[in-house]
């Protein structure tokens, strides 16, 4: 029986995994010309604040895990209290979003659509490895760069094909969440195969979702050096900050290779912790530079 419906509703919209997902939202801010702060900022509250927490409120609904999950170790039952909370917190981002555009309304809404298919028990795109890992991966990757993008730029999706800097941006965001999303995944194998769900993770390996993390980072890696460049200043802040994260996985790595059972929940969300300062605090930092020191 829940303890506080309140208390737990709160815990499976896990705000803080938000974070996880704003590198790429401050990335689109670094690439795009911000010409309209005010929608920039409701932007960031209806996708950090709604969009993302109601999605994965859905998702604990229709998981209903026991096991520890992304930015939760101990999932409580999901209480009656959470499917209303989610629908309503849907219902005020999409209609928040009219206030910045249509076809930001339209985006997000497909975000949304793509969110539930991924999870929803009728559908389930989840349980597919390779459909599940693209849908996270283009969604929360490119069309969240592109929608940051227009949001910021005052672009239309038909002219960002003048905008050859939106297409590439929208391309590293998305092997940028490549590259993390399999490693949130590898230490639930078997909470995963007993929910009949196979994930990317699952069909790579521990030692594969290590290897093809490494493999698409260091891509993102090149990819973002090439956008910035030749500001090298911008691109040995980046090398600078990311240390610790290049650090730390390589580490880790070593510990997985001698004993696999070191793929757990808690070295899992320090990896994911560290990345997303070093990342968030990149962003935050060019961005600062762009607008002050240009």
């Amino acid at each position: 029986m829940t303890e506080n419906p309140i208390t737990d509703t709160i815990k499976h919209l896990r705000f803080p995994f938000s974070l996880f997902l704003l590198p790429v939202f401050l990335f689109a801010l670094t690439i795009a010309e911000n010409q309209n702060p005010q929608n920039v900022f409701l932007l960031f509250v209806i996708l950090h604040f709604l969009i993302y927490p109601s999605s994965n409120g859905f998702n604990g609904l229709q998981d209903r895990d026991t096991e520890s999950i992304g930015g939760l170790k101990n999932p409580p039952p999901p209480p009656k209290l959470l499917r209303p909370t989610t629908i309503v917190m849907d219902l005020l981002g999409l209609a928040l979003s009219l206030l910045i555009s249509l076809e930001v309304f339209l985006l997000i809404t497909l975000y949304m659509l793509a969110s539930r298919a991924y999870s929803h028990r009728g559908i389930r795109l989840k349980k597919y490895p390779v459909i599940g890992f693209l849908v996270v991966a283009l969604f929360q990757g490119g069309a969240i760069f592109i929608t940051t993008y227009i949001t910021a730029y005052d672009a239309s999706l038909i002219g960002l094909q003048y905008q050859p800097g939106a297409i590439m941006g929208a391309i590293t965001a998305t092997i940028l969440i490549a590259a993390g999303y399999p490693i949130t995944q590898i230490y639930q194998h078997k909470q995963d195969e007993a929910d009949g769900v196979r994930t990317l993770s699952m069909r790579l390996g521990i030692r594969g979702t290590i290897l093809w993390s490494m493999g698409l980072f260091a891509l993102f890696s090149g990819l973002l050096t090439w956008m910035y460049y030749p500001n090298l200043y911008t691109i040995g802040l980046y090398f600078l900050l990311g240390a610790p994260t290049f650090l730390y996985f390589a580490n880790w790595q070593r510990r997985i290779w001698k004993n696999p059972s070191s793929a757990d929940f808690s070295s899992t969300m320090k990896m994911n912790y560290i990345s997303t300062i070093s990342m968030n605090t990149f962003f935050g930092l060019v961005l600062v530079l762009q607008h002050f020191y240009a």
